[in-house]
């Protein structure tokens, strides 16, 4: 059902299948002060000219208001079955604007730590550093996605290079940007068709390949409870990043089945379930959606949305480096089918009735993943010009992409930005010890240059 005007100013729709499966697992941890899988997305960035941190941080309040009037949807709020979002008269816009939007100062304040500590938000939440000019924008996984998170990012930074004052805009114009969900864009019936209740069941199949998987060694002990998601990055230089490229071309592979392989062997190095070479490596074939949808919903005019999906696939031990590299790159290029498409509605109703019923799928999981978005230079871009060509200069100079882990299951996210391959796992802290997970990154960096017959650098 699409958004509609339930009173002047007030506009409501369902929450789409897949926002409400993945609502429910980030709430899960609310009790606790936390949103499981909750992403959060950092760009660092330079302004020509001498601004100080009070007027930067006018610009920044001024360009959160223009991102919401861009992407309404990042200030919708959720109930328990619907999205409600209410245009602001001025005073609600800067209470949104006050509640939303921090400045976290002190030469001690990490990114880092911010993002280890964050709470569970009703709306989009910005942040800050004016020490190291970081910018980080945090949201519930279920508003939006990687590829998304980034848009968003992007677009942020297309504000504060705007000359535009959110005062002159025409506030009550910008439901019609409001986003729907992947249900709706793919125009799903609301009843299962006996096409779609099959296309399901074969999507389900995949959960069995869980079974048997390897995993990481973890602080199991009884009743410990989760702390804050940390990371671990890893950038690689730009004339080995110019190496590995180059290697996975002349190989016929893509820079993420190379990545995907060498974690598959990282997690082999790493396992606690695996000592003799026994047992199966399973992790997440994830794609976005957005190719497949028909225009306008391909395009960043979406960013604030949930379009994506992703099933299971495994890889035995007896499988070479190589042979992981060619199955993993097969499977990226088949891409999606109708019948995965389909079935998105179905797929997310069952497994939110699994979910209610049993608390989880499984066994706890304790494997790292992967997630990509590749080049990230398509989603934001380096440089963007403030009051024309010859005015102030906004440079990008690092972005970082990432999810709040509650679980013992632990994420290894892959971009390219900058002429750099750029590496951050994430874990909680709870479970695994820093120096641990270090080596977990050795050993994938080492794994993904000794793949490709490059060279240490």
């Amino acid at each position: 059902m699409p958004w509609l005007e339930i009173s002047p100013g007030h506009w409501q729709r369902p929450l789409g299948e897949n926002e409400s499966m993945i609502k429910w697992i980030g709430d899960r941890a609310h009790p606790a002060g936390r949103e499981h899988w909750s992403i959060t997305a950092v760009g660092s960035f330079v302004l020509s000219g001498s601004v100080d941190d009070g007027s930067l941080f006018t610009k920044l309040r001024d360009s959160w208001m223009l991102l919401r009037f861009q992407h309404p949807s990042i200030a919708s709020v959720a109930g328990t079955e619907t999205l409600d979002y209410h245009v602001p008269n001025t005073g609600a816009l800067e209470q949104w604007a006050d509640e939303t939007l921090n400045m976290v100062s002190g030469p001690s304040a990490t990114a880092e730590d911010l993002i280890a500590n964050l709470k569970p938000s009703p709306h989009v939440s910005g942040f800050f550093l004016p020490h190291t000019k970081q910018f980080i924008l945090h949201t519930a996984h279920w508003r939006t996605d990687g590829y998304g998170a980034l848009q968003l990012l992007n677009a942020f930074f297309e504000a504060l290079a705007s000359d535009l004052d959110p005062a002159t805009v025409a506030w009550g114009d910008e439901p019609v940007r409001l986003v729907p969900s992947i249900e709706e864009v793919l125009e799903l019936p609301e009843k299962a068709t006996p096409e779609i209740q099959a296309a399901t069941a074969e999507c389900l199949k995949s959960g069995a390949l869980v079974a048997g998987s390897i995993g990481l060694p973890y602080n199991g002990a009884p009743g410990i409870a989760p702390g804050g998601t940390r990371n671990i990055r890893r950038t690689i230089s730009e004339s080995a990043t110019v190496s590995i490229l180059s290697a996975c071309e002349a190989r016929g592979i893509t820079p993420l089945s190379a990545v995907h392989a060498s974690l598959a062997a990282a997690n082999y190095a790493g396992s606690a379930t695996s000592p003799n070479g026994s047992g199966h490596y399973t992790s997440t074939m994830r794609f976005s959606l957005r190719p497949y949808l028909k225009e306008p919903f391909n395009s960043a005019q979406y960013a604030s949305a949930l379009y994506t999906g992703s099933y299971m696939a495994k890889v035995p031990p007896s499988n070479s480096w190589q042979e992981n590299a060619a199955q993993y790159n097969e499977l990226y290029a088949a891409s999606l089918g109708r019948g995965f498409l389909i079935s998105r509605r179905q797929f997310a109703t069952q497994i939110l009735e699994i979910l209610k019923r049993t608390g989880d799928l499984g066994p706890p999981r304790s494997e790292i993943d992967i997630s990509s978005v590749d080049d990230a230079e398509k989603l934001v871009r380096r440089f963007y010009h403030r009051g024309g060509k010859d005015g102030e200069v906004l440079e990008v100079t690092d972005i970082s992409l990432g999810i709040e882990c509650l679980a013992k299951e632990t994420y290894l996210f892959f971009w390219i930005f900058n002429g750099k391959i750029e590496l951050n796992l994430f874990y909680n802290e709870a479970f695994y010890e820093k120096a641990f997970m270090e080596k977990n990154m050795d050993n994938i960096e080492g794994a993904l240059k000794k793949g490709l017959q490059i060279e240490s650098s």
